[in-house]
């Protein structure tokens, strides 16, 4: 018998094409390689910011690299000091673990990511994400769900700056 000479593509199905799109504190999520199907405590989820959507100032022991697939976005990361940075597509931002750090979406287009982090923040990301509905537009976050955020990260163990704090550096999450 003749065995056929296959690639890894044509031999492994194709898991992305499918996967549901979830909203996380107004980003949406695709977990695209969970810690389970990679077998390691490593993840790859796919973001996408709308425009205004901001990343409050926080800080968590997971390493998080964000790969910039479209668009481009500002960030903030303690290490760097007190400026903002821009990050466009190709760029590649990596955060250490346990340094305090946002995003936000200024632009007028949606920023996309891919981004790989540990299995402890990919569990926060699924405790938090809610099912997204494509037929209706993000909008910002309500008060309960502001609340919800900062109950989540305490019970994983993040920092998460005050509103004032985030006020100071030019983020408004009221």
């Amino acid at each position: 018998m003749k065995r056929k000479n296959t690639s890894i593509n044509e031999t492994q199905p194709s898991h992305n094409v499918d996967k549901q799109v979830f909203n996380a504190a107004g980003v949406l999520l695709q977990f695209l390689a969970s810690p389970e199907e990679v077998g390691d405590a490593i993840c790859l989820i796919r973001g996408t910011m709308p425009p205004g959507v901001v990343v409050p100032l926080h800080k968590h022991a997971e390493v998080e690299l964000l790969y910039v697939l479209e668009g481009s976005l500002e960030f903030f990361m303690a290490k760097e000091g007190t400026q903002w940075a821009t990050a466009g597509m190709g760029d590649v931002i990596a955060i250490p673990s346990n340094v305090k750090h946002a995003l936000r979406n200024r632009s007028s287009l949606p920023v996309t990511l891919a981004l790989v982090t540990k299995s402890r923040l990919y569990a926060f990301f699924r405790e938090l994400a809610k099912p997204f509905d494509p037929n209706q537009r993000p909008a910002p976050l309500t008060p309960e769900e502001m609340q919800e955020l900062f109950e989540v990260a305490a019970k994983y163990g993040y920092w998460m700056a005050s509103p004032d704090e985030n006020a100071a550096m030019g983020l408004s999450i009221s």
